[in-house]
């Protein structure tokens, strides 16, 4: 598995915690570990690359508690 791919599993397989922690903020990843997180994606991006030049970063935004989500049904005209 490429370290990227390891980076998404660590996301989904964490993000309960993350959400304690990071709910509604960017986090930058490397491997199975958070290297930085903020409000600002494009910031945390360039404190991670700064951090770990020769890695690939995976940016993700931390989703909040409280997600909308909206369901449409489609009417049927009989």
């Amino acid at each position: 598995m490429a370290k990227s791919d390891d980076s998404y599993q660590f996301f989904a397989k964490s993000l309960r915690r993350l959400m304690s922690r990071y709910e509604g903020q960017y986090v930058a990843i490397v491997g199975k570990s958070v290297v930085a997180h903020g409000k600002d994606g494009n910031r945390v991006y360039e404190i991670a690359q700064k951090k770990f030049p020769n890695h690939r970063v995976l940016i993700a935004q931390v989703p909040m508690k409280e997600a909308m989500v909206l369901w449409f049904a489609s009417a049927s005209h009989s």
